[in-house]
């Protein structure tokens, strides 16, 4: 089973051999949910829009 690193807590995340780019997963460690951004080697990013780090960007400008 392919794996990829998680961006927010850097654990590693197991994903199944079927998943497609732009397919999403949660990290089991952490929760946070990401998204499968490349395939070869396995990629993770984290979803835009449920944290709150965006908000406090939005608010400095």
């Amino acid at each position: 089973m392919p794996t990829g690193t998680c961006p927010d807590c850097e654990a590693e995340v197991h994903v199944d051999t079927d998943v497609d780019k732009g397919d999403t997963i949660t990290c089991d460690e952490c929760g946070t949910e990401l998204e499968v951004v490349g395939l070869d080697p396995v990629e993770l990013d984290i979803v835009e829009g449920d944290d709150d780090e965006d908000v406090d960007e939005e608010e400095e400008e």
